[in-house]
């Protein structure tokens, strides 16, 4: 995946021929962080943790699923980042690096949020 498809996922505005993984049955994607389907997703490593864009674009955000099983809690957050070094960091601190999906996806994004890659 280009750094520019990552963008055009996190503004939840996926290009004709990709789908929008993160758009509800309705095709809105949501604008509430804890929502499943919010709208700024960058990457789901495991079934309970992700890292999103917060919704003013400030800082990444590892998030983690309140409860077990999946689909009964929320998405809260666990660490707040504005470095792609320090995101990167904090993600292998929870092991989700051993993917290399994961870690290609982390590293084009820029160097700060709001940067350029």
């Amino acid at each position: 995946m280009s750094a520019e498809q990552i963008k055009i996922r996190v503004r939840g505005k996926a290009q004709p021929e990709q789908d929008n993984c993160f758009a509800t049955a309705a095709g809105i994607p949501s604008h509430r962080e804890k929502d499943d389907n919010y709208r700024s997703v960058i990457v789901q490593f495991a079934p309970r943790w992700r890292v999103i864009v917060c919704k003013d674009g400030a800082q990444w955000i590892v998030q983690h699923r309140t409860a077990d099983p999946l689909h009964r809690g929320v998405w809260r957050g666990h660490t707040y980042l504005t470095t792609r070094d320090s995101l990167i960091r904090a993600c292998a601190r929870l092991e989700p690096l051993s993917d290399p999906s994961v870690m290609a996806i982390l590293s084009v994004l820029p160097d700060r949020i709001g940067g350029d890659a």
